[in-house]
């Protein structure tokens, strides 16, 4: 299944075993990066017996945004992964993603506290780094602001996100995701 990248799945599983969570979140939006990701954890869990919940996310932002979610969870249900989508019921008027960010690392937070999990993965890479910093460099931050995004970090309480992919490219994570699209 990683045949192109074995390299990629034994960093992961890497840096995976340092963190020692017996259940873990992932969070899938769908796109290339969380879909190799939800990849990536499934084998992941069946060679460490381990116990991923694969959650998304629908900020009830776009008109299809609940029929993109369910095709989601049919393409990860062919794969025998099983995706719990958390339908948002809050308003997104202003800061669209700065809001719809806090919203999703809010209820990603309470999946965690109520399935008493630690950890919450997503699929940020390489080109999401760059991304960031570009960003933060064009509104003027200075050094501290212009640090990349860490690939740990606390949420809530002793809940943790964690970012495994940070130094994979999206091209590696577009050919994993082929395998299950």
């Amino acid at each position: 299944f990683f045949d192109d990248s074995p390299e990629l799945y034994q960093n992961f599983k890497k840096k995976l075993s340092n963190l020692k969570n017996k259940s873990i979140v992932v969070a899938v939006s769908g796109g290339p990066d969380s879909l190799a990701l939800a990849s990536l954890c499934r084998f992941y869990s069946l060679e460490k017996k381990l116990k991923f919940h694969y959650v998304l996310v629908d900020h009830s932002i776009r008109k299809n945004s609940s029929k993109e979610a369910t095709k989601v969870k049919k393409l990860l249900k062919t794969h025998k992964i099983n995706l719990t989508i958390l339908v948002n019921k809050k308003k997104i008027k202003n800061n669209i993603q700065g809001t719809a960010r806090k919203i999703r690392y809010d209820m990603l937070s309470s999946f965690c506290i109520k399935k008493k999990v630690k950890l919450i993965l997503t699929g940020h890479n390489l080109e999401d780094q760059v991304e960031t910093f570009l960003i933060r460099l064009s509104r003027g931050s200075g050094l501290v602001g212009l640090s990349a995004m860490k690939p740990l970090l606390k949420l809530k309480k002793d809940i943790r996100l964690y970012r495994p992919l940070l130094d994979t490219k999206k091209n590696d994570l577009i050919k994993i995701s082929k395998n299950i699209c």
